[in-house]
């Protein structure tokens, strides 16, 4: 399970990748979330990946998306992507989760997904965000 917002999905990409080349028995989701299609990088380079390779999903997010924003064309869920949303679309008991994305974001699935039952050594995450974010945290 691959887990992003905003910037953090850059290492996600690489680490989906890597999946995709190397790994194609690995069932894997990928879900990002973002504000809109002006925030959104490396999207068509994700479903390109995805398309290619069995086993691999994604799942993108628009908290805030543009009138050009097409839910269920050029993003799949209006609003944050949540804990209630994994439980009921992803294997949230038997994933292990790679998180990257700011402050806010790691806090609110790290705590979630304990709370969840996940257990917290299939919980890995990495901060990545601005230094003043990391500095206050």
């Amino acid at each position: 399970m691959l887990l992003s917002g905003g910037v953090g999905l850059t290492p996600m990409v690489s680490m989906m990748e890597t999946i995709a080349n190397d790994h194609p028995g690995l069932e894997t989701h990928y879900v990002h979330g973002t504000l809109s299609s002006a925030t959104h990088a490396m999207g068509r380079h994700v479903q390109a990946l995805a398309s290619r390779r069995p086993g691999l999903s994604v799942a993108t997010f628009y908290s805030e998306p543009l009138d050009i924003d097409i839910e269920g064309k050029s993003y799949d869920v209006t609003g944050m992507i949540t804990v209630d949303w994994l439980r009921a679309n992803t294997p949230i008991a038997a994933a292990d989760y790679f998180l990257c994305g700011p402050r806010p974001f790691l806090r609110y699935f790290v705590t979630g997904l304990a709370k969840a039952r996940v257990p917290q050594e299939r919980i890995r995450y990495e901060f990545f965000g601005p230094a003043d974010e990391l500095l206050s945290a």
